[in-house]
């Protein structure tokens, strides 16, 4: 059980460790000789000229004996990947046959996640190396890291931070690489790759470390996937807060950012369940933080972003907590084989309006309203569909609560059945099964590999409390779908304190008033190997195009913010978009315990004290990709 380790583990070392692999550490005896690993408080780092983290050409960049070195310091955990599209090009690595599978495979999530480099969204690569039908082509390293540390120890984690800062390279962490912005990449770089880091325990009486919590609790490891979790929920008759995706890391940036999940207005985020933190901060060293110890990293990393490389966590757990589901879908264009006539475009946005108007109960009732609007150039037309998820409520309530929806729809000649419902524990995205999902099952929303722009914005209860503001929120949303043809994903949920318990926590305050998480995007195909590779300078007018339709939603949000795990990392308003008025104290966190920058990452924390800049340090720019020199600004 976990308690008894937390006892065994406690009585032998200062640090309350989770798992077996988290004891294997570096000791001062064996960094203090070699520079090149020494912990952070021993050795003054001096910036190379200009201020730029090195790349490979540059005279400070590790020799091939070096790397060499470094490799058997980690017991061979270290790879030197090259981007997963490399094999359908010519040269050594050339396979007609696995780039053929690669291209029937690569929109599936799972394939990403198994690859030390690769991530959801590629375009910040740099659009390098893309499996193509065109062998001769040009494949290049691009924004994927040169090389990547394996971690399947601590160990492992502080000799990538300590080789990283002491030889002034850029360090990124990878986890499972669901990742819209690029923040797991990074060109020229060294990677962490977390996924390796598995473990998760249950245990029904857990004491927090200063005795202010008792009862249920999960201690997981950073490369623990939602799916596990999900697992662990079924074996052990309870609930704790996972994410959606089933493949997403839910000890890296889904807690770190706040975490959403089908319970969001019921137990609130991820962020809000944390009862402790084991993790590696910039100086190499390990670290727990609860609320008597470290107090400040441990409020910081809970909603704030990253200020160091968690190991492990423990977390809140809850009794088993039924969800009752259905789901409604209407548009203009009826479902084949359907003797429906199709709705008018006017008829299809009263329908919106009836939904909307309805989202505030769902909210109120601790529910779930996870929708999508299609906009009219989608292969669907002009299209709605939400899934309603109302936890502790039986099938008959449910029906009563969704009747007036349904009675309001008919009303408007919107004919919907009452919705087929599903009755379940477990968030109904995950098969009930323990394994992986496979790349030939079909991926859940979010979870398809290509090339999304994406940004959102916190719509409040402000924006829905009366007629008039809900028809401007109504109408902001139309116009984002019609004229700028894009795709609406809506979340409606309350992540309210009364709901998260009050915790002190670094989660965007924003957040706390939301009814509505929206989202809009314009999802491109994934490469197939034919279609053209998207140049810097189309990126960033699509960018900027994006950026316009969300400055109408930040124009009736005043105040508000938007998800920074979900939203642009470039938002023109970022740092009050995703820290709002925590930014001041974040940033004196991060100064605190991470001084050089060593866990830059765009969009996070300290994001505009560096800049992307090309390889001979030329200023960029535009949109800005992960396959150019990280240099300071002003430098």
């Amino acid at each position: 059980m976990l308690s008894s380790t937390f006892v065994l583990l406690f009585a032998a070392t200062a640090l309350a460790l989770n798992f077996d692999w988290e004891r294997d550490q570096l000791t001062d005896e064996e960094a203090a000789p070699n520079a090149a690993i020494r912990f952070g408080s021993t050795l003054a780092v001096t910036a190379p000229p200009a201020g730029c983290k090195v790349i490979p050409g540059d005279a400070q960049w590790p020799s091939e004996a070096d790397w060499a070195s470094f490799n058997e310091t980690l017991g061979g955990a270290l790879l030197r990947p090259t981007p997963l599209g490399s094999v359908c090009y010519a040269g050594e690595g050339y396979s007609a046959a696995v780039c053929e599978r690669l291209k029937r495979d690569w929109a599936g999530m799972n394939l990403h996640t198994d690859d030390p480099t690769s991530i959801l969204s590629q375009w910040a690569s740099g659009n390098t190396c893309p499996p193509t039908s065109q062998p001769n082509s040009n494949c290049t390293q691009g924004g994927w890291p040169v090389y990547v540390v394996k971690a399947t120890s601590v160990r492992h984690v502080q000799l990538a931070v300590n080789f990283a800062r002491n030889q002034n390279i850029r360090l990124v962490i990878k986890n499972s690489g669901h990742d819209f912005n690029g923040k797991s990449i990074g060109g020229h770089s060294l990677s962490v790759w977390t996924h390796h880091l598995k473990g998760i325990t249950y245990d029904a009486d857990y004491t927090s470390p200063t005795g202010s919590y008792t009862g249920r609790a999960v201690a997981y490891a950073a490369g623990v996937q939602a799916y596990e979790g999900a697992a662990l929920m079924r074996r052990e008759n309870m609930f704790m807060i996972i994410a959606g995706g089933s493949t997403v890391g839910i000890a890296g940036g889904f807690l770190q950012g706040g975490g959403h999940s089908s319970h969001t207005s019921y137990y609130g985020l991820a962020a809000d369940q944390v009862l402790a933190i084991t993790a590696v901060t910039a100086d190499g060293h390990v670290v727990e933080a609860h609320e008597g110890k470290n107090e400040d990293l441990f409020w910081a990393f809970r909603g704030g972003g990253t200020f160091g490389i968690i190991t492990s966590v423990v977390v809140k757990a809850f009794p088993a907590t039924p969800m009752t589901s259905g789901s409604i879908r209407f548009s203009t264009t009826p479902p084949r084989g359907s003797t429906a006539a199709p709705l008018s475009t006017e008829t299809f946005w009263a329908g919106m309006r009836a939904y909307w108007a309805f989202s505030l109960a769902i909210c109120d009732a601790g529910g779930l309203g996870y929708n999508f609007i299609y906009p009219k150039s989608s292969s669907t037309g002009l299209a709605f569909t939400v899934s309603i998820a109302v936890p502790n409520m039986s099938t008959a309530e449910y029906r009563r609560f969704v009747r007036p929806l349904l009675q309001q729809l008919h009303d408007l000649g919107i004919e919907q059945p009452m919705p087929t419902l599903k009755r379940s524990y477990i968030p109904s995205s995950f098969e009930e099964e323990d394994e992986p999902p496979t790349t030939s099952k079909r991926s859940a929303p979010g979870e398809t590999t290509g090339h999304t722009l994406i940004a959102s914005r916190f719509f409040s209860r402000t924006n829905f409390n009366t007629s008039s503001r809900r028809e401007e929120a109504h109408l902001s949303i139309r116009h984002l779908v019609e004229h700028g043809d894009l795709t609406f994903h809506g979340m409606n949920y309350a992540p309210t304190l009364a709901v998260a318990g009050h915790p002190s926590n670094a989660v965007n305050p924003a957040f706390r008033t939301t009814v509505l998480h929206a989202q809009g995007y314009e999802p491109n195909a994934h490469w197939d190997g034919e279609a053209a590779i998207v140049s810097r300078a189309a990126l960033s007018a699509r960018h900027e195009r994006l950026q316009r339709y969300m400055q109408v939603w930040r124009d009736i949000t005043p105040g508000s913010g938007s998800y920074i795990n979900e939203g642009d990392a470039q938002d023109w308003e970022w740092k009050a978009a995703f820290f709002g008025s925590h930014y001041p104290r974040l940033l004196a966190v991060k100064r605190k315990y991470d001084p050089q920058g060593v866990f830059w990452a765009i969009g996070a924390v300290g994001n505009d004290e560096w800049e992307m800049r090309d390889g001979d340090g030329g200023r960029r720019q535009g949109i800005v990709t992960q396959d150019g020199r990280l240099c300071r600004v002003g430098s």
